[in-house]
């Protein structure tokens, strides 16, 4: 964390980068311990 910012701020700013990037969103189910999630 820098000076004066807090883990909620970090997590917050952080979530939301990862938001605007919807292929990076889509990788994380194509991992084995949640593909059940994904799978039709």
């Amino acid at each position: 964390l820098q000076k004066g910012e807090t883990l909620q701020e970090r997590v917050h700013d952080q979530l939301a980068d990862i938001g605007k990037h919807p292929a990076l969103v889509r990788s994380f189910f194509k991992h084995p311990s949640v593909a059940y999630i994904s799978a039709s």
